[in-house]
């Protein structure tokens, strides 16, 4: 339990909460066990009523949507004795293989609407992507700075601990952490982000966050 709650935390680092709502996604997903279902990103998104709803999406890219997903589930890595920049590089790799078969399900406009949703959804962790670092010209020292903050959020929400009372605090601290991560960004740079993220996604607060655990799937 313990080394699962490491790994667990460490996700939380390597993609930094956009909200309280993620936070306690992350709590729930913890206790139940696993670590499939992280890093899906545009999958977990495509998944969802309200996504392809604004999508438009057909009967048949639902059910391509759903083979995915299950397979995803089938395939999901072990993550056991990696530390935190191991885990990091494991789940970009899955990622993006992710998104190349979600490109061959979705026409260019949908991939690019659920891109944007995926932007919103991640909020200031966004930078944490490569594609969206280039696009901001995130420097070496913002990256670095970035890394700081979010290595020096990862130590205290360890100090927490796993109890109610620790877990209490983990949302306030993550919004803290968004806040200072968002420091660190040119006005030019949160406007670019802003652009990438596209119009406002009005059902965003009805979606349920990436999961960072496999409860559904798994009964230990």
């Amino acid at each position: 339990m313990k080394r699962l709650m490491q790994i667990a935390l460490a996700a939380v680092v390597v993609a930094m909460a956009a909200g309280p709502a993620l936070a306690q996604e992350q709590q729930r997903q913890r206790r139940g066990g696993g670590f499939g279902g992280f890093g899906g990103g545009m999958l977990s998104l495509l998944t969802q009523k309200p996504v392809q709803e604004e999508l438009k999406l057909s009967e048949e890219q639902v059910k391509k949507v759903t083979e995915l997903q299950a397979k995803e589930r089938e395939n999901r890595p072990d993550f056991q004795g990696l530390d935190r920049e191991e885990i990091q590089k494991k789940m970009a790799e899955r990622t993006k293989v992710q998104n190349e078969a979600i490109a061959k399900i979705l026409d260019d406009k949908q991939f690019k609407r659920v891109k944007q949703i995926s932007l919103q959804v991640q909020g200031p962790r966004a930078v944490n992507n490569a594609e969206v670092a280039k696009a901001l010209n995130i420097t070496d020292e913002q990256k670095e700075k970035i890394r700081e903050i979010q290595t020096k959020s990862f130590q205290e929400m360890r100090d927490l601990g796993g109890d109610e009372e620790g877990r209490k605090k983990i949302p306030e601290l993550m919004k803290q952490t968004n806040e200072k991560m968002m420091g660190v960004l040119t006005a030019e740079q949160k406007t670019k982000l802003k652009e990438m993220q596209g119009e406002p996604f009005k059902n965003l607060s009805e979606l349920q966050r990436p999961q960072f655990g496999g409860r559904r799937n798994r009964q230990n």
